[in-house]
């Protein structure tokens, strides 16, 4: 457990991967200035991930990044028609 701990602290101080990216831009958050309503939903949204089984923790993150992929690449795209009625017209 110990050699674990070792390399998360290891990941954490190089500036080069993701952690050490996370600490960087975290680093300068004060917790004191995120409101408490913010606060309580964080610990809120917790609880009920951590009540969740693995198979809804996993299809959940799926479809988190399904989400993610189809909003990039349709802004990849420049498809910004969102409404029904532009998306079924042929006639531009």
């Amino acid at each position: 457990m110990d050699n674990n701990f070792d390399n998360q602290n290891q990941a954490t101080s190089q500036s080069g991967g993701i952690l050490g990216k996370a600490a960087s831009m975290f680093s300068n958050i004060d917790m004191k200035q995120i409101p408490t309503s913010l606060k309580q939903y964080g610990n809120t949204a917790a609880t009920s991930v951590k009540n969740m089984s693995t198979t809804q923790k996993v299809v959940g993150g799926a479809l988190l990044a399904a989400g993610a992929w189809y909003i990039a690449n349709k802004s990849k795209n420049g498809n910004y028609n969102t409404t029904a009625a532009h998306a079924s017209r042929t006639d531009y």
